[in-house]
C-alpha cells in the first residue's frame, strides 16, 4: 500500500447521545479512556501506523476539548506541510449545513475529500476502541478489487447502536447482505466502524445520496446497493469495543485490567499515540494498598485502590477505599471515603468520609468539577 494513496476521515461526534453523561461538554472523540488517552487516539494512531499522512476530523459540536487535545497533530506526526491534520467543523456555504447524519457530514467535508487527491478513503468512527491494522485492510481491499470494505469483529455486538450491522457472507468474504438489529441473538460478525472505499466512488455516492435526502451512509447508501457493489469484509481478530452507553464504556475500561487485552490494544508494533503531559511518577504512601489497577503518572495514593483505572493527577487520601472505579484527571478522594463502581469525570471532589456505591451495570456517575 502506498501511504500517499490513502487519506482518513474520522467522525468525531458519532453517537454522542449514547454517552450523554460523558459527552455533555465534549465530543465522543475526546472522551477520556485508559488513564491517559482519548477515544480519537485510536483512530488517529491506526491511520498513522498505516502510513496515512492526511486525516480530516469531521466535528459537529462541543469540539473545543477535541481541538485542545489534537492541536496541530504533532503527537501523531500529522503536523506537516503536505497533508497533515484537518479539522472540518460544520459550516454554511455552498449548500452544506450542520449535519444530521453521516451523509450530511461527508457532504460538508466534500472539499477536503476532493482536495486530498488520495485514491482511497478510510472512514473511522470515534466510538470504537481497537488497534486495527489499517494497512492490511487497505491491501485486502485492493487485492480483491472491492468497492467497499468493512472491518468487522466477531463477538457480542453493542445493543443500543442503530448503525451496528452484522453480515451475511458469500464466497471470499464478499458481503451479500447487511443485517441491522440482530443484537440480541448472540455472538456474530459485526461492524466496528472502519470502512475503506475509493475516493471517486465516495464522492459520487455521497453527492447522489445528499440530493435524495439520505441520512445514514451505511443504511441508506451502502446497504441499499449490496447487489451492485462489490462489498467485502476484513476481520479484526483482537480486542474491539464499540461504545453504545455508559455501561459499555465502563466495561471497556475494566477490560484493560486484563493483561491479554492490554497486549492486544497496546501493540508495540502499532503504538497508540496521544498528547503527552510531563509529570512526576505516581507516589504511593507507606500505608497504601494497590492491587490490579491501571494508573497514570502524577497520582498520589495514600489509601486502598483495587481493580480501578486512575487518570493523571488523581489523589486518594489516607484510609480511603476505591474499588472498581474510573477516576478521571485531577479527581480527589477524601480521607476515609469509600467508593465502589463509580465513574468520576475530571476535577471531581469526593469529600472526607463519603460513601458512594453503584453497580457494575449502573455505575454512580460524578460530573466534571462536581463536589460531593
Amino acid at each position: 500500500m502506498r501511504a500517499s494513496a490513502v487519506a482518513g476521515i474520522v467522525f468525531a461526534n458519532i453517537n454522542d447521545t449514547l454517552l450523554k453523561k460523558l459527552t455533555s461538554k465534549r465530543s465522543m472523540a475526546s472522551v477520556p479512556y485508559g488513564a491517559r488517552y482519548r477515544l480519537i487516539d485510536f483512530s488517529l494512531s491506526n491511520l498513522v501506523n498505516a502510513g496515512v499522512s492526511s486525516v480530516g476530523i469531521i466535528t459537529k459540536e462541543n469540539y473545543r476539548s477535541l481541538m485542545d487535545h489534537v492541536g496541530s497533530g504533532v503527537y501523531w506526526d500529522l503536523d506537516r506541510k503536505n497533508g497533515g491534520l484537518y479539522l472540518l467543523p460544520p459550516y454554511v456555504t455552498s449548500g452544506a449545513k450542520r449535519y444530521n447524519g453521516t451523509v450530511d457530514a461527508l457532504y460538508g467535508a466534500m472539499d477536503y475529500i476532493d482536495r486530498c487527491k488520495a485514491d482511497y478513503i478510510v472512514l473511522c468512527r470515534a466510538d470504537t476502541i481497537a488497534n486495527i491494522d489499517i494497512g492490511a485492510a487497505v491491501d485486502s481491499h485492493i487485492e480483491k478489487g472491492a468497492d467497499v470494505t468493512f472491518v468487522y469483529h466477531h463477538g457480542m455486538p453493542p445493543a443500543n447502536n442503530a448503525d451496528i450491522v452484522s453480515y451475511e457472507f458469500g464466497r471470499g468474504k464478499r458481503i451479500k447482505k447487511l443485517d441491522f438489529g440482530k443484537v440480541n441473538e448472540g455472538e456474530t460478525d459485526f461492524y466496528i466502524g472502519v470502512t475503506v472505499i475509493s475516493r471517486e466512488l465516495l464522492m459520487k455516492a455521497v453527492k447522489e445520496a445528499y440530493e435524495e435526502g439520505a441520512v445514514s451512509f451505511l443504511r441508506d447508501v451502502v446497504a441499499e446497493h449490496t447487489e451492485k457493489l462489490k462489498i467485502y469484509g476484513f476481520e479484526h481478530k483482537e480486542f474491539a469495543a464499540v461504545l453504545d452507553g455508559t455501561d459499555a464504556y465502563y466495561k471497556a475500561s475494566m477490560d484493560l485490567l486484563d493483561a491479554d487485552v492490554r497486549r492486544q490494544l497496546f501493540n508495540k508494533e502499532r503504538p497508540v499515540f496521544t498528547k503527552t503531559r510531563d509529570d512526576m511518577p505516581t507516589r504511593y504512601g507507606t500505608k497504601s494498598d494497590v492491587k490490579n489497577c491501571f494508573i497514570a503518572d502524577g497520582c498520589v495514593i495514600n489509601g486502598t485502590v483495587k481493580n480501578s483505572i486512575l487518570f493523571r493527577g488523581v489523589t486518594v487520601e489516607k484510609d480511603a477505599v476505591v474499588e472498581n472505579c474510573i477516576l478521571m484527571q485531577e479527581t480527589s478522594v477524601g480521607a476515609a471515603a469509600q467508593i465502589n463502581n463509580v465513574i468520576a469525570d475530571k476535577n471531581a471532589v469526593i469529600g472526607d468520609g463519603m460513601v458512594l456505591k453503584g453497580a457494575r451495570d449502573k455505575c454512580f456517575f460524578i460530573k466534571k468539577n462536581q463536589i460531593l
